[in-house]
Order: C-alpha cells, then sequence, then structure tokens
C-alpha cells in the first residue's frame, strides 16, 4: 500500500482510494429485455450508499473470471439515466456471441449484487448549449444520448433535439417508449429509427445513421453532435463534417457498440 505523511502528526497514513477507484456493491433491482440482443438493469446502490456521475460518464463492469482466473475481467458501459439521480443508475448491455461479459450479464436474476469502479469519462454535455442538439447513435449507444437528455430536459426544455437511432432489423427496435417519454416532456425532439436490413414492412428510414445527417439543418442553425456506438459510423460523419467545414469542437463522439 502506497504511504503518505500525515501534515498533523508526520505519521505515515494509509493513501486514500480515489473516489472512481473504488469497489461499489450494486443490487440488480429490475432486468428488462427488449430484444434477444438487448438487456437493460435497472441498479441501486449497496455499498456504498451512493453515487454521482455526469450525464455522459461510464462505468467499470467487474466481471468474474473464468477457470483460473484471479483478477476480474473489466468492461465499460455508459450510464442510461439521470445524472440527478444518486442511488442507483441504469445499464444498457447488447449481447456479443462468446463475450464473457454478455454470458455473466444474461446469468444475473434480480437481487444479484455487481460490483463496479467509476464514474469514468470526459464526454460530456457542451454549456451553454446550442440552439440545435443532434445525437447520432447505433447499437447501445443510445445510452448515453439517454442520459444526456434525461439529465438536461429541465435546464435546457426548450432546446432543439434530434436523434438517429441505428439497428439492423425491425424486431431490434427498442427504447420507443423512453424516448417517446422525453419527446412528451420536451418542446421540440424527434427521433427516427435507421435500418440497415429492413423488411419489406419497414415505412421509416433505411441505410445507415451516416447517410442521414443531411435531414437536418445543421449548416444555417448552430449545432452540437453527439456520436456514439459503431466506430465506422463516428468515422464517416467526422469525415463528412469536416469536409464542409464544419466546427469540429462542436462534435463529440465515443466509439463503442
Amino acid at each position: 500500500m502506497t504511504m503518505t505523511s500525515s501534515p498533523n502528526t508526520g505519521v505515515p497514513q494509509p493513501k486514500a482510494l480515489h473516489p472512481t477507484r473504488i469497489i461499489r456493491k450494486m443490487v440488480v433491482e429490475k432486468i428488462c429485455d427488449y430484444t434477444p440482443q438487448i438487456r437493460e438493469l435497472f441498479i441501486k446502490c449497496q455499498e456504498p450508499s451512493d453515487f454521482e456521475f455526469r450525464a455522459g460518464q461510464f462505468v467499470m463492469l467487474h466481471v468474474p473470471p473464468e477457470g483460473d482466473g484471479v483478477k476480474p475481467v473489466l468492461r465499460a458501459y455508459s450510464i442510461a439515466s439521470t445524472d440527478l439521480r444518486k442511488d442507483g443508475y441504469r445499464l444498457v448491455f447488447k449481447y456479443v456471441d462468446g463475450g464473457l461479459a454478455s454470458k455473466f450479464v444474461w446469468g444475473l436474476i434480480e437481487g444479484s449484487v455487481l460490483d463496479f469502479t467509476g464514474p469514468f469519462g470526459r464526454v460530456f454535455f457542451k454549456e451553454p448549449p446550442t440552439e440545435q442538439i443532434i445525437f447520432l447513435n447505433t447499437g447501445s449507444g443510445v445510452s448515453q444520448h439517454f442520459s444526456f437528455i434525461e439529465s438536461n430536459l429541465k435546464k435546457f426544455p426548450n432546446l432543439r433535439y434530434r436523434m438517429l437511432f441505428g439497428v439492423r432489423h425491425r424486431a431490434d427496435v427498442y427504447y420507443r417508449e423512453e424516448l417517446e417519454r422525453l419527446q412528451s416532456q420536451l418542446k421540440d425532439f424527434k427521433f427516427k429509427y435507421v435500418l440497415s436490413r429492413p423488411d419489406d414492412q419497414w415505412t421509416g428510414e433505411r441505410g445507415y445513421v451516416q447517410n442521414h445527417i443531411d435531414d437536418f439543418d445543421y449548416k444555417s442553425i448552430a449545432t452540437t453532435f453527439y456520436l456514439c456506438g459503431n466506430g465506422a459510423m463516428i468515422k464517416d460523419v467526422k469525415a463528412k463534417l469536416e469536409s464542409e467545414g464544419f466546427d469540429m469542437k462542436n462534435v463529440f463522439a465515443e466509439a463503442f457498440d
């Protein structure tokens, strides 16, 4: 253990752990399976009894190792709830075939106790905000953006919020009720799902979210982009905006899927 001198006595004292390094015990209160590949955990603090974070941050889940592993395997997940809450949070998981974390999370039941460290991350909601906010997300990337909106809907209720939510199939669409709830609480929030592999019954947007950003008037309206999800999507959007001379200081991204 690292030691440091006490300013009062000069006696070496254990160095306090940084808050993000404290292992937090969290209880699974509720499990929602939106699709076979998407699961959300509603988690409440056990020890310590409170938790503070800023919208846009993530936590590290400590996944028990398999076999002879001694240390847990760490996996990062963005928090999907308002940062006004201090006693827990929500996390959205996307199932990965063969993934150690997926196997663990899909084996949980309500009442399970999990270990986390955090919060981490420096992608925050820019203040003061621009007139228009555009969110582009894929897979479970909606987590971060949902947290941004829910955390700021009372502080900035009159902004022009827009979202493109990319999934593969019609059966993969989830979080519609949650987004509709936010829509009912805001003056100007619109969202669209974009399907990369739609069936004939799908009447909405098709292709990839990066192919639909021209649906928005971001050239004449002061706009901030938030990108979260597939790395290829983020790369394409950044390249397009940069080629158009868009101010890249108003583009914030975090890659995961």
